[in-house]
């Protein structure tokens, strides 16, 4: 009785845990207009509020950012899109699936 009870709720962790995984994905971008620390900080607070966004790394000598997003909210044509509030230009460069954390 002890380990079909144990089974059956095993059973239901797992159900619940492959339902709820995410679609985290990372997109590189090519931010050209982004030249000082104004621009990152601009880029950086306008992304904090884009749906999705999980997560921005920027970096200003290569002139690139790095976005975290849930494939399920947003895609890169949105977030590439989102650049023309802050009057830049987006180019992706690389759209990658994250890996799993367990």
């Amino acid at each position: 009785m002890k380990t079909k009870f144990f089974l059956s709720i095993v059973a239901i962790f797992f159900a619940f845990t492959s339902v709820s995984a995410k679609d985290i994905k990372s997109a590189t971008l090519k931010v050209e207009e982004m030249v000082c620390e104004l621009h990152e900080a601009k880029i950086t607070n306008m992304l904090r509020f884009e749906k999705g966004v999980k997560e921005v790394k920027t970096d200003v000598p290569s002139r690139t950012v790095v976005i975290k997003y849930d494939a399920e909210k947003t895609t890169p044509a949105k977030l590439i899109k989102s650049f023309d509030k802050v009057k830049c230009t987006a180019v992706l460069v690389s759209d990658v699936q994250e890996k799993e954390k367990k």
